[in-house]
């Protein structure tokens, strides 16, 4: 089922005059479509909000959403710093390439998986039963094929780069050859493992939240961020550590041969679901783009440890919420396009949406404080003085903002052009909220 699509001007132009509310003739025909077909002619309806109802609904769901997603965060953050130390590391230093890329590009696709199941779960998908089961599992089998081809990829390239002159010793041919298959087999295996952790735990939580009347978009993307990061880095460790204990052996290789061999069978099934089949080739685009920003941000970041020692354990946080409530803006607005597809009356306000772009941009004030005053209990390089905060605060303030902006721009523009925001718009935030809030931070350690 495909449903027509209009710029976010006539979709509040049409529910403000609703007389005369009918789809422009001009309106592009949509590149991406739900997976599953509704009754077209019963669109899902729910009634308009007080906005003391969003203020209430958006403190009482995202808040808990956003401390979690905080503890995630430090802890993938300890979690790196265990496993780092471990003998694989030490034996392939080539892991270290792999790591953030691998993070990154593995996360994107979890939240866009957490955003098309939040979106199918607010148009009334999951009230039946064999729907949404079924959406579910052609879900899972998307993010599964696609774990496996960023696996094979991020191992390919950590390979590559590894071949970049460093300060030690050169690879020999048979050695490259060794560390390349364990790092293909740890690439996949880790994504195979971890994406099917974080999808059961996706379905789990937008199947929970809607049976409960929790509103998916506002809790799905900070859970399986945080989560994700963390499960990933668990596997990994796992994975690598059999992994380089039979590095001299088949096994490494029969790996790499089995999960290709699987992502094969993926690709053979997802492309004969005429629902999904259209999501194998779209929006790999944006997560090269956030792949790149995100590398840009990790070389700041390297920049500038030496001299500001307490800035990178500020940098997960404050990109991690700014990116967040990005995301679950993006998810919201998401939806709401496509409700109004379906003539829902309530289903676009303009007036809505801005009260809960700042509802969000204020709810991330407290979190980054509390974290703030926690960090600087337990990290006595950082110096927080009255001027630090303040300066601290601003650059929350701008980070969150431009998040949100760059939320409700894409998810207009890419709309405009008949493109589902659920598929692309997730890495242009965590991407670009990556780069701009590490450039942030290194300008308030400047400043102070």
């Amino acid at each position: 089922m495909t449903f027509p699509r209009t710029s976010l001007d006539d979709v509040t132009s049409e529910w403000a005059h609703l007389q005369t509310a009918e789809t422009p003739s001009h309106s592009p025909t949509p590149r991406s479509s739900v997976s599953i077909n509704l009754s077209p002619t019963t669109p899902t309806t729910t009634p308009a909000k007080s906005p003391r109802q969003i203020i209430s609904e958006l403190t009482i769901e995202v808040l808990p959403a956003l401390l979690i997603s905080v503890g995630g965060s430090i802890l993938a953050g300890f979690i790196m710093g265990v496993i780092q130390k471990q003998p694989a590391f030490d034996r392939v230093p080539a892991l270290f390439i792999m790591v953030p890329i691998l993070l990154n590009l593995k996360s994107n696709i979890e939240l866009n998986m957490s955003t098309r199941l939040s979106t199918q779960a607010n148009l009334g998908t999951f009230d039946h039963k064999k729907e949404k089961v079924a959406v579910m599992r052609s879900n899972m089998e998307l993010l599964l094929l696609q774990s496996t081809i960023i696996g094979a990829s991020v191992g390919l390239l950590s390979s590559v780069l590894s071949l970049i002159p460093s300060s030690g010793p050169a690879l020999g041919v048979w050695r490259f050859a060794e560390q390349s298959v364990l790092l293909l087999a740890a690439g996949l295996g880790c994504t195979l493992l971890g994406s099917a952790i974080i999808g059961v735990l996706i379905c789990g939580t937008v199947s929970i939240s809607h049976i409960l009347g929790i509103d998916p978009d506002n809790i799905g993307t900070p859970l399986a961020s945080s989560f994700g990061d963390m499960s990933t880095l668990l596997i990994l460790s796992l994975v690598t550590s059999v992994l380089i204990t039979q590095i001299n052996t088949l096994w490494p290789l029969l790996t790499v041969a089995l999960a290709l061999a699987l992502m094969a069978l993926l690709f053979r099934v997802v492309r004969s679901n005429e629902h999904m089949a259209h999501h194998v080739g779209e929006g790999w685009i944006p997560l090269l783009y956030a792949a790149a920003t995100s590398s840009i941000a990790g070389i700041i970041v390297e920049k500038c440890a030496d001299r500001y020692p307490a800035l990178p354990a500020l940098v997960p946080v404050m990109n991690g919420i700014g990116g967040n409530i990005g995301t679950v803006f993006a998810s919201r607005l998401s939806t709401s396009l496509h409700r109004a597809s379906r003539r829902n009356p309530h289903a676009f306000s303009a007036s809505e949406h801005n009260l809960v772009m700042c509802i969000l941009l204020f709810i991330n004030l407290p979190v980054q404080l509390g974290f703030l005053a926690v960090h600087r209990v337990t990290d006595t390089q950082l110096q927080v003085t009255l001027a630090f905060v303040l300066v601290y605060v601003a650059a929350t303030i701008i980070h969150g903002l431009a998040m949100l902006l760059l939320g409700r721009l894409a998810c207009t523009f890419l709309w405009s052009k008949g493109y589902d925001p659920d598929d692309y718009v997730n890495p242009f935030i965590t991407g670009t909220g990556d780069m701009l809030g590490t450039v942030l931070l290194a300008i308030v350690f400047l400043i102070v």
